[in-house]
């Protein structure tokens, strides 16, 4: 009877940690993920910055699992390695939005409906405000 007690505990205790383990580590994947997503879109106004070189450059890691993120890169790769005379005029931007889009969904972050596709390449550069102006 001890030893039935002592092996159950055992048993629940083990399955408990394997549990919280595996609930972890999907919570630092998806973390890892939505900091990726985050400095991509952050920097998707500048694709020659650092910043947009270095999500682009964690994508092969962070992504590595989803086959949708892996070849929109591929797309998006392919398309930044055509010339520019010998390519349709928008297909750079055709694939980062596509991209942008696997990205987003892979990381479970959500956009209303209502944004359309330009939403997504749309970047906001507010003017600075002078000082002392009163506005």
């Amino acid at each position: 009877m001890i030893l039935v007690t002592v092996v159950a505990s055992l048993l629940s205790g083990l399955i408990g940690v394997l549990v919280s383990f595996k609930f972890y580590e999907r919570l630092e994947k998806r973390k890892l993920k939505i900091e990726t997503a985050k400095k991509l879109i952050g920097s998707r106004y500048d694709t020659g910055s650092d910043g947009f070189r270095t999500a682009m450059n964690e994508i092969f890691v962070v992504y590595a699992d989803s086959n949708e993120v892996m070849k929109a890169m591929e797309g998006f790769w392919e398309a930044l390695q055509t010339p520019i005379q010998n390519r349709p005029p928008n297909l750079a931007d055709d694939k980062l939005l596509l991209l942008l889009k696997e990205v987003c969904s892979d990381s479970g972050i959500t956009h209303p409906k209502h944004f359309n596709d330009a939403f997504f390449m749309r970047t906001f550069n507010a003017p600075k405000q002078v000082q002392g102006t009163g506005t």
